[in-house]
């Protein structure tokens, strides 16, 4: 089964038509139809498409509409993991625009630090 097939059984799935799935995606129909038509040119879905799927179900299983291997939906553990693992690189980040911010306050500090032994200095 490829993956175009695997979307498709998605969509059943989630009752989807071509239609519901474009404007959810925000896709052109006729990127859908081409993604899971038989009779059409059968294109393999972008990355693009991946995650914005992923976004809007996020309990799709994205290794089996790749590979086929597992099942098609996440169990909960495994969302619960993938949200851990979500927040983790969430909180990597912000601890890292904080460290920034911190560095930019602290050159700020020096230099207002400076200023004012001037200012002293000349007085």
């Amino acid at each position: 089964m490829s993956v175009n097939d695997r979307l498709e059984l998605l969509m059943k799935h989630f009752d989807l038509s071509v239609n519901s799935l474009a404007k959810q995606l925000d896709f052109s129909r006729t990127t859908i139809h081409n993604i899971i038509s038989e009779n059409g040119r059968r294109t393999s879905p972008s990355h693009d498409f991946y995650a914005k799927l992923k976004e809007s179900y996020e309990n799709i299983n994205l290794n089996w509409l790749i590979t086929g291997e597992g099942e098609m939906l996440l169990d909960e553990s495994q969302l619960m993991a993938a949200d851990s693992a979500g927040e983790y690189k969430v909180k990597k980040a912000q601890n890292s625009d904080l460290h920034e911010a911190l560095a930019d306050i602290h050159k700020e500090l020096q230099s207002v630090n400076q200023r004012i032994d001037r200012l002293e200095n000349g007085l």
